[in-house]
This record gives structure tokens, sequence and C-alpha cells, in this order.
């Protein structure tokens, strides 16, 4: 429906938007990552209203310049100085949490079963409940209902469109709002985060933020 085409596009935008922050503490980072961060910032300097979505916008930029500012040898340097940023950071010991039940309660089992439930009946679902609370997962549900709107609104089915922005308000108040904050806090207080991995993170906190004001005016 054309009338409807520039809601749609918003729409489908989140989803782009939340699959690409999805990526950033799942994968392990290399040049299609970076070549992500590359073409996605741009639309992220254009929609940053708030200190951490342009804190991220700089940290990105930051990152992409002394990148390009490498070749060759050096280049391979950077690359794994990164890798290792990355390793200390999410695999070591000490490393920071990527799950939400680590923040909340330590390995809580009602709270993954509880997603895997609410995943399920909205058609997302993961081959291990043991990953539901992972940052990662959640970032990409909320692509996924992101996606779904969006073909609900093309589709011109109200209830339905109506229903699913009520449920990514929800999800983001009483899920990622329980812990975002904390998991941006551990991540900035660590030295090998803040060539990449703070920009990642504030980014995210910023974007979700961002997202929850745009659902509070459009539910």
């Amino acid at each position: 429906m054309a009338e409807n085409t520039p809601l749609i596009d918003i729409h489908e935008g989140r989803k782009h938007f939340y699959y690409f922050l999805a990526r950033l503490f799942i994968d392990i980072p290399d040049d299609n990552m970076y070549e992500q961060i590359t073409s996605m910032l741009p639309a992220f300097n254009v929609i940053a209203d708030n200190n951490m979505m342009k804190e991220g916008c700089i940290g990105f930029e930051h990152f992409n310049k002394k990148r390009e500012n490498t070749s060759g040898e050096d280049r391979i340097l950077f690359d794994n100085d990164i890798l290792n940023d990355y390793s200390i950071l999410f695999c070591h010991k000490d490393k920071i949490n990527l799950y939400q039940s680590d923040y909340t309660a330590p390995y809580n089992k009602s709270l993954k079963d509880e997603l895997a439930y609410l995943y399920k009946q909205y058609g997302y679902e993961l081959e291990d409940n043991n990953y539901t609370d992972h940052i990662s997962y959640q970032l990409s549900f909320m692509g996924y209902l992101a996606g779904i709107t969006a073909i609900n609104i093309n589709k011109a089915n109200h209830e339905m469109t109506a229903h699913l922005l009520d449920v990514q308000k929800e999800f983001l108040n009483t899920y990622m709002f329980s812990y975002i904050n904390t998991f941006f806090s551990s991540i900035a207080k660590i030295p090998e985060s803040a060539l990449l991995y703070y920009a990642c993170a504030a980014m995210v906190l910023g974007y979700v933020e961002y997202d929850y004001k745009f659902l509070s005016k459009n539910s």
C-alpha cells in the first residue's frame, strides 16, 4: 500500500539496525563485520539523538580511521589486536557477561525458558534454550519482530501491527532494560574495549533507548 510505504521502510530499517547490532557481540570480528560497520555508520549518524548513540558513532568513526590508516603487515597486526580484545572481553575467565541472567540472577533457567516460550509464540525459535537470554539473540528477536511489523503494515493488518508494537515495547522494558546499562558499564571500564567494543556497547544502549522512544510514540 503506497500510503504506508514510509512506515514500512522505517520498520524494515529497524530490522536491519537490530540485526547489525546483534552481530557485534556474537560474531568473531572480521573484514565482513568492519564493512558492515562502515556501511551502517551513515544511517546511525542520521538518527543519533542521544549521547550514547553519538558516542557509538564517534567510536566507530575513530575505529574506521585507525584501521584505514593501516595496510599490509600493520593491518594484520591491527586486526589481530582486535581479535585479542574480543578474546579478553568475552572469552577469558573474567569475561564480560553477555546473558541477561548473568546480571539479573545467575543462570536463571526460568528466564531462559520464559524467553523460549515468548520467541516460539512469534515463530522465532532457537535450537538451544540456553542462548535465549544472550544479548545478540534478544537484539535479533527485536529485528525479527520489526520485520514482521513491516509485513503486517503492508497487509493493512492494523490489529496485529498494534499488537507487535506493544510486544516490542514490552520486550525492551521487561528484558533488555533490566541489564543493558550494567552491561554497558561493564564493557566501558575495561581498557581493551576502547578501540571497538566501547563503541559497540554504546551504540546498542543508545539505539535501544532511541527505539523505545519511537515505539512509545507509535504504539
